[in-house]
């Protein structure tokens, strides 16, 4: 199984159950994705759940900001895929969207599908999507009773009950004008989407209003206010998985692997819903990494009219008239600054650290590191006495041993035994090569030891003009010493982040005493 439950991320999300074909058999939902999926292997099963754990080959997840996107993402992905083992729920039994018409005085009401609802008519304005209930205390218990907004699908010449009973401004009598309607439409739209403050005021006027009643011992006014709080307040989890301006869109993120090669991942977003994740993972020119990605990925068609990056690149606007060629109408290639869709590449982007075993991810936040340390390298300095000093140095990728490219130093500028001057040499040898040769720097240089020994590797670093983070891990106490804090860190003996480091350093130990008995060997003429 590619995934383990340890090794997926503590977020909310979507994950899929995958079977022997590589086919989707489940689609689930979860606040937290290792607890939820580690709950199938824990203990037994009964009935349709047990006969699908068995047949389980592999787990793959998406990460999302809240569980809000995770269940509309679930939703759609069910509705893609219709995996055997998920119930045939429909989608507009669980969602339903707030529309304004388009009319001269807006009508607020519901719908399940915006698109297919006869009362919403073309420009008519909608928001969400909305879980079913929430929808309905926004606009039959909160928002049309506080702005005064017509609900009829018709409207009548004399006013109705509900503006009688305070819901409704009574527009078809003309007791609100036209430009004083429109204003009470725009705060509403304004709460539903979070922009220019209105969200905020109509929260603390709710919250007033609840006290007074609660004062007063309105008990079942101040529960109704409570609720209406409740809905608003879980407004601020603004979701972007799913849009209604139906555009079809493919938002693009890429990194360099631990050994060099580009992994990059894809959300495509058909109708303004996020239909797959793809990964894609290819050897490409550094700078032309999405160049060459999408020249080859829409070679033979199937261009969206936008595609997101997260950078600008060299040849953009000359690759948008190539891709627009292919698809005879314009392609944007656009860097997003703000909102939704950039939230969606930040979204790649979490997804995309996921994959990484969330021990380096955890190591990077205790060490204050500019960089997830997908690659180690770490060095140790072995003697016996003046003659024989020698060096090591071995490289972990992604928490584990990379044997190929593990190396040894003879140390050739140091006289007699002088540790702190062979850490300095071999860490000086070792990047003043990677520098001739332009090829790829690891993400942290760890050196076997405590101060001194730290301070002759950055030292060796600060000479080459090679900005590399550095620390050191010393034995017995296992304290990690880096220059960013005055004391040494001591992470807990239970921590994977550490057990990492000292599998490293113990292996760059057992590397130098091993050549170091060859060299030995070898001058004491034993074969």
């Amino acid at each position: 199984m590619r995934h383990s439950a340890k090794d997926i991320p503590s977020s909310p999300g979507v994950y899929l159950m995958k079977g022997s074909r590589g086919e989707i058999i489940y689609i689930g939902k979860a606040k937290n994705l290792r607890e939820r999926v580690g709950s199938y292997f824990s203990g037994e099963q009964e009935g349709k759940t047990a006969r699908m754990v068995g047949e389980i080959k592999d787990i793959d997840f998406i990460v999302t900001d809240n569980e809000t996107e995770a269940l509309i993402l679930e939703a759609s992905l069910i509705r893609q895929n219709k995996p055997k083992y998920n119930v045939d729920l429909r989608d507009s039994e669980r969602f339903t969207y707030i529309i304004f018409s388009n009319e001269r005085f807006a009508r607020i009401f519901l719908a399940r599908n915006p698109t297919a609802s006869r009362c919403a008519r073309a420009g008519s304005k909608v928001f969400g999507p909305f879980a079913k209930g929430s929808a309905r205390i926004l606009v039959v218990d909160t928002l049309r009773k506080i702005f005064g907004l017509r609900t009829c699908r018709n409207m009548p010449r004399r006013a109705c009950l509900q503006y009688h009973m305070g819901n409704c401004t009574a527009p078809c009598e003309g007791r609100v004008g036209e430009r004083k309607y429109a204003e009470k439409v725009k705060e509403v739209e304004k709460v539903l989407s979070g922009k220019g403050g209105g969200y905020e005021g109509l929260l603390e006027k709710l919250k007033g209003e609840m006290e007074y009643e609660a004062g007063k011992r309105n008990f079942e006014r101040a529960a109704k206010l409570r609720d209406s709080l409740r809905v608003l307040e879980g407004l601020q989890e603004r979701q972007k998985i799913e849009r209604v301006d139906g555009k079809d869109e493919d938002y693009l993120y890429y990194a360099r692997n631990a050994k060099g090669a580009v992994s990059l991942q894809m959300f495509r977003v058909i109708g303004g819903v996020i239909k797959e994740r793809e990964k894609h993972s290819f050897e490409a020119e550094k700078g032309k990494e999405l160049e060459e990605f999408m020249l080859a990925h829409y070679a033979e068609g199937n261009i969206p009219q936008k595609i997101y990056v997260q950078e600008e690149f060299g040849g953009r606007k000359a690759l948008e008239g190539y891709l627009g060629g292919i698809a005879g109408s314009r392609v944007a290639i656009t860097v997003p600054q703000k909102g939704d869709k950039k939230k969606l590449l930040e979204l790649l982007a979490k997804n995309m650290e996921s994959e990484i075993p969330v021990a380096l991810v955890k190591l990077r936040r205790a060490l204050s590191l500019r960089e997830i340390p997908r690659v180690i390298e770490c060095f140790d300095v072995s003697n016996l006495g003046k003659e024989g000093i020698v060096g090591a140095m071995v490289r972990f990728v992604d928490g584990k041993p990379d044997k190929g490219n593990y190396r040894k130093f003879k140390i050739k500028e140091v006289k007699g035994q002088d540790d702190f001057a062979s850490m300095k040499e071999i860490v000086f040898r070792r990047y003043l090569r990677l520098g001739r040769e332009n090829a790829e720097m690891p993400n942290l240089v760890l050196v076997d030891g405590g101060v001194g020994q730290l301070n002759s590797a950055m030292k060796a670093l600060s000479e080459l003009g090679v900005d590399l983070e550095c620390i050191s891990l010393a034995k017995e106490e296992e304290k990690v010493y880096s220059p960013k804090f005055s004391q040494p860190i001591a992470l807990p003996k239970t921590d994977e982040g550490l057990k990492i480091l000292m599998h490293a350093r113990d292996e760059a130990h057992r590397f130098a005493i091993s050549y170091q008995r060859k060299v030995r060997g070898r001058s004491s003429g034993i074969a």
